[in-house]
Formats: structure tokens, sequence, C-alpha cells
């Protein structure tokens, strides 16, 4: 999801108080509220994003309607990511490059048919004319019903295939090899959200942060589209937000990169790299995070 926060979810867990319980104001991807679960800090939780795509996804994970036990994920088409994006959370944030349905979709076109083939035999054992002519030894080395292993020792055989050259395969790019990175983290960590404890002590809502009442013992925690950076479809108000921020008679804390209002205190910053930089590789960012009191 654009402006994940599971890379430094941890670090900002252990620098939040404990509380009764965790406000997640604007959810995203369910990173810090899962990991906020995780830490053993809070009773109860709130997971709260506007776009109604996400609660949704997140309470098909949580029921366990993705787990690859009886979920056999079908290879979805570009004609199919352009129909549904708008209204299919599962479509739109794992079948797009960096979880973003307004960017594009997860494959280049000449990409596309490839993938595709071993996408299908990968889940379905399917052997169509590309594999066979391509991968004819391909049954050796994944095997097995699991479709996760699958795709781990599919990666294992794909990387034995160049480095002993056996044929002949087109140059796969970092960004190439970030698409199906990023693809199968997701698809983990939504099979992931069913195993997770204390389930029954999570809410979730969709709505604005606007709506939101304090109750006593609250830890309140916001990550909005960040100032000067790509945000929600239409436009986020940072100005109103940071007013609603100082406003607030209780504690906030957000995270963002540098901010235009000085009212706001940094309290807490870390480096964190952007793996999607481009060609020029990591592009280092320092998340920072502030509060009103």
């Amino acid at each position: 999801y654009q402006g994940s926060k599971s890379s430094i979810a941890d670090s900002i867990i252990s620098f939040l108080p404990k509380g009764k319980r965790f406000v997640d104001l604007f959810g995203g991807g369910f990173a810090m509220t899962e990991c906020a679960i995780r830490s053993g800090k809070y009773e109860a939780f709130l997971y709260n994003e506007m776009n109604p795509l996400l609660p949704a996804l997140i309470k098909k994970a949580i029921n366990g309607d993705v787990n690859y036990n009886k979920f056999k994920p079908k290879f979805v088409s570009r004609e199919e990511f352009d129909a549904k994006r708008k209204t299919d959370g599962y479509i739109a944030y794992i079948w797009s490059f960096g979880n973003n349905p307004e960017k594009r979709y997860m494959f280049a076109k000449d990409l596309e048919p490839k993938k595709k083939s071993l996408h299908n035999f990968v889940v379905f054992g399917i052997k169509d004319d590309y594999i066979k002519s391509h991968f004819d030894d391909i049954d050796k080395y994944v095997k097995g019903d699991d479709i996760y292993k699958r795709r781990i020792l599919l990666g294992r055989y794909m990387k034995l295939k160049r480095e002993k050259r056996l044929y002949q395969i087109e140059p796969i790019t970092r960004l190439q090899q970030l698409e199906h990175l990023q693809q199968l983290q997701q698809l983990e960590r939504l099979e992931r959200l069913q195993q997770l404890e204390r389930l029954q002590q999570l809410e979730i809502r969709n709505g604005s942060y606007l709506d939101y009442e304090y109750q006593d013992g609250d830890i309140v925690y916001c990550d909005p589209p960040y100032e000067g950076t790509a945000g929600y479809t239409g436009g986020f108000d940072s100005k109103q937000f940071y007013d609603w921020v100082m406003s607030r008679p209780y504690q906030v804390w957000f995270s963002s990169y540098q901010i235009s209002d000085k009212r706001p205190k940094m309290v807490w910053a870390k480096g964190k790299s952007n793996l999607m930089a481009g060609a020029s590789g990591q592009k280092q960012n320092y998340e920072c995070i502030y509060t009103n009191m």
C-alpha cells in the first residue's frame, strides 16, 4: 500500500506510549494496527480508513477468505484490473504496482503473458506451451501442493536457470523483481491476519479522521498523506489536518517528512529507504513523528 509503514512499524510502535486502545486513524494497509496488536502494549484497537476498499479487504483477510487453504488466486489480467480496480480491494491493491491502483497494473505488457503462465503453473499446476518450451524440467524443482512454497521454489528455480544459463532469459530489472516481491509479501501479510490474536478487541471503521471521538486511554496515531507527496484521490488538505491536530485537547502523534506548519513538535525521526525510487537505486527519506503536546 502506498505509504506503507511495514518496514518501520516496529520502531514507531516501540516509540509510542502504552495505552488502553491503539487508534490508527489513517489505517491504510493495516501495517501499524497489525504491529500494535502483536506488540502486546494495548488492550483494544481501532483501525479507521477513508477508502472503503481497504477495510473490506482487511475484513476478508481476517475471515480467512484469502487463505491459500481455500483460496486459489486466479491470474488477474490488465483488462480485469482496469474494470475492477475501483470496486475490488484485492484486485486494486494486490495487482497494482506499488499497491497503488491509481498508478498502473502490476506487470508490463510484454511480461504479462509470461507472468500468467508462471502464475497458473504455481497455483494450478498448468503447463502451457510457454512453460513446456522454456522450463521443461520445472516439475523436478517446483513440487508439492502448498502455493506459498511453490512460489518460493519457483524463485529458486529461476535463479538456478539464470546462473547456469540453461536457456535464453530476458534480463530481469530491479523494478521487475520488486513487482514480484511486493505482491508475494502482500499476499503473505493478508493470509497472516487470520492468525492474529485478540481480534475480538479490534474495531474496523470506514470514515474520516474528523469523525473520531476520543476515549480515555486512547493512543491516537495518524499516518496521513504526506505534505508535498501523492495523497488521496481528489487531494488531501494538510492545513486542515494540522489545524485539527493542534485543536485536540488530547495528544495526537502523526507521521510525515518535513512539514510547513511550525506548531507541531517533531519528537522522533528515522531514515527510511524508498526501494521504488527507480533505476538510480534507493532513496533515503527521514520518517518523522510529530505531536501537538
